[in-house]
């Protein structure tokens, strides 16, 4: 039965943002003349984002060669390894909504650069966290009965095509949480995300970390904003 949750918790926590602004070592000289403007949009940010997310458990199987069976009736092309072992996956559409993206366009059009960019770092890393939070309440339910989870698999990476959107916003109600699914299979508002987590009693791959992490996501080597490339695991 699908189920909704919204997530008013977030901290956006500051070097997280710089990273995402493109600057890791937020205790050097040069971030932090950008102190003033990130603490200004990290508290904007707060009173826009709306962190929301709906979620399902349903049965998966591996139907062959490069495909997974969901729901007993949509298949999907996915690197099957990730799904061996399982019987469920936990499915979920979630977003931070469209007053920060708003804002953002606002700021950019009015030539202010510099605080729309970092406004928009803000909605990435809200995103992030929302997804944290979302990840660990999966594994605690999941470990409480015994199971264990696999990765974080997003679909448009390299285990699960873009077009199997399609098939979770069918098994889905978006416009619950108010995203849409476009004809490119792109997602309005843009700070959206799916997820699919496989769930069984011996997965092949399984992952029982609850933090995002790069070792926690299958995309870690292929990732342009991966944590190991800046020396960092979290």
């Amino acid at each position: 039965m699908m189920e909704s949750i919204a997530w008013n918790n977030l901290n956006l926590v500051t070097s997280e943002i710089y990273r995402r602004i493109g600057m890791p070592d937020a205790d050097s000289k040069r971030s932090q003349n950008f102190k003033p403007v990130i603490e200004q949009m990290r508290l904007k940010a707060l009173g826009l984002v709306e962190a929301r997310c709906i979620y399902d458990y349903v049965p998966v199987s591996v139907s062959g060669t490069g495909e997974i069976l969901l729901a007993n009736k949509y298949p999907v092309n996915a690197a099957t390894s990730f799904f061996e072992g399982a019987h469920k996956v936990m499915i979920a559409i979630q977003t931070i909504g469209f007053r920060l993206e708003e804002e953002s366009a606002r700021l950019f059009e009015e030539g202010e650069m510099l605080d729309g960019m970092v406004l928009d770092g803000c909605g990435t890393v809200a995103l992030d966290e929302a997804l944290e939070l979302l990840r660990d309440m999966v594994v605690k339910q999941v470990i409480a009965r015994g199971l264990q989870t696999g990765y974080n698999l997003c679909p448009g990476g390299f285990q699960i095509p873009l077009e199997a959107q399609k098939t979770l916003f069918t098994l889905l109600d978006g416009g619950e949480i108010g995203v849409t699914l476009g004809e490119a299979m792109l997602m309005s508002p843009v700070k959206s995300h799916t997820l699919v987590i496989p769930i069984g009693q011996k997965l092949t791959k399984p992952n029982l970390s609850s933090a995002i992490t790069c070792e926690m996501c299958a995309e870690q080597q292929n990732c342009a904003h991966s944590r190991l490339k800046f020396g960092k695991c979290k």
